[in-house]
């Protein structure tokens, strides 16, 4: 054990040594540094209206937004399920041939919307709300999950998969029927 703690020692001392002896030359250390990737954030996303775009004819051959950069669907959508939160961010993805959007709630919700502007998946800590989950789906939970809370909720090609906030992550098919567990 003495002589690892001495060879760490002694590395971090080499280190130290060969780091302070770098002198005062600021251009060499500058020419030197790495950038280091930052993970992108999701965009702040404020208000505006279409309306009020710089170019007139853009704002006529743009679909109409109420949100910058997303799609009317997706805010009329927003405002009918959750009339009381706010955008936060806006997070587009270009990930599956078409452009998809990951949208950020003031009340920690976030609903991913697929290239045709429907949802595809809902996350929230609090719960996701009922109007997201079919009825076998619901109905199997209160059943054999009492006291528990579906925390997610995605649609897969076969139906859809639940986790809830216990951990535990549910496969369903698309009629609300349960598949099994995921490990």
């Amino acid at each position: 054990m003495s002589k690892m703690y001495f060879k760490v020692l002694s590395i971090g001392v080499a280190l130290f040594a060969l780091w302070s002896c770098g002198g005062n030359n600021n251009d060499a250390y500058q020419q030197q540094q790495v950038p280091v990737p930052v993970q992108e954030q999701p965009v702040q996303a404020a208000p505006v209206d279409s309306a009020m775009a710089q170019d007139p004819a853009q704002a006529q051959a743009a679909p109409a937004t109420t949100v910058q950069g997303l799609p009317e669907a997706i805010t009329a959508f927003i405002k009918q399920h959750f009339p009381n939160a706010q955008v936060v961010g806006v997070e587009p993805d270009h990930d599956h041939g078409g452009l998809e959007y990951d949208v950020y709630l003031n009340d920690g919700t976030q609903i991913d919307f697929d290239a045709n502007n429907q949802w595809d998946q809902v996350e929230s800590m609090k719960g996701v709300p009922a109007f997201f989950i079919p009825k076998g789906i619901a109905n199997y939970v209160r059943s054999n999950y009492q006291n528990t809370v579906i925390t997610k909720i995605n649609k897969e090609y076969h139906g859809y998969e639940i986790e809830l906030n216990n951990g535990v992550e549910l496969n369903f098919d698309r009629s609300g029927n349960f598949m099994g567990m995921d490990d």
